[in-house]
């Protein structure tokens, strides 16, 4: 019991030390919350469950701190916005986990690159999808918006991956049971 116990809390406080470093990263990156990043790495780290309430804890967090540090507009708009980020953090989350598993075979740079790659065309997809409903502006899909999102995701991946690395070799992150960590 003592075990389980301590296997828990290790992940929880992982989630909240990847929630943390998260948040950081994106109010340097002007709130870009690399969620697509996020969901990659928690496909390939993290047990099916656990990615999807880091993506969920992250969302929220990341909502709380637009609404009430950022002054993010308190229109209906907004908060539809809002829910629609957290289905399509959720989506990239959910597209990922299944990317990851078809190419855990092909090695793990394969792997991760692939998951990657999938993750952000399942966000980006996903908030496209969104337009046809919710207002948007009229450069949000440019490419010059989306190459600077993939940026953000790609360095965001980069350094969480380099993160649950020191986290595996100091003991604080929880490896997943089959999962390539190296």
């Amino acid at each position: 019991m003592q075990m389980r116990d301590n296997s828990t809390i290790r992940r929880v406080s992982w989630i909240a030390i990847l929630t943390g470093a998260t948040l950081f990263g994106s109010l340097i990156f002007a709130c870009a919350t690399p969620f697509a990043a996020l969901g990659a790495l928690a496909a390939l780290h993290l047990n099916r469950r656990d990615a999807f309430v880091l993506t969920g804890v992250n969302w929220a967090a990341n909502q709380i701190v637009g609404y009430t540090c950022l002054n993010y507009p308190q229109s209906w708009d907004s908060f539809a916005w809002g829910a629609v980020i957290g289905i399509a953090a959720l989506v990239a989350t959910g597209a990922a986990v299944k990317a990851e598993s078809m190419l855990r075979r092909t090695g793990w740079v394969q792997a991760a690159l692939g998951t990657f790659v999938i993750a952000f065309a399942a966000y980006e997809g996903s908030l496209y999808a969104a337009t046809a409903i919710l207002p948007s502006g009229s450069g949000a899909f440019s490419a010059k918006v989306i190459l600077y999102v993939l940026s953000v995701n790609g360095i965001a991946f980069v350094a969480l991956l380099a993160l649950q690395r020191a986290g595996l070799a100091l003991g604080l992150a929880v490896p997943r049971h089959g999962a390539a960590n190296a």
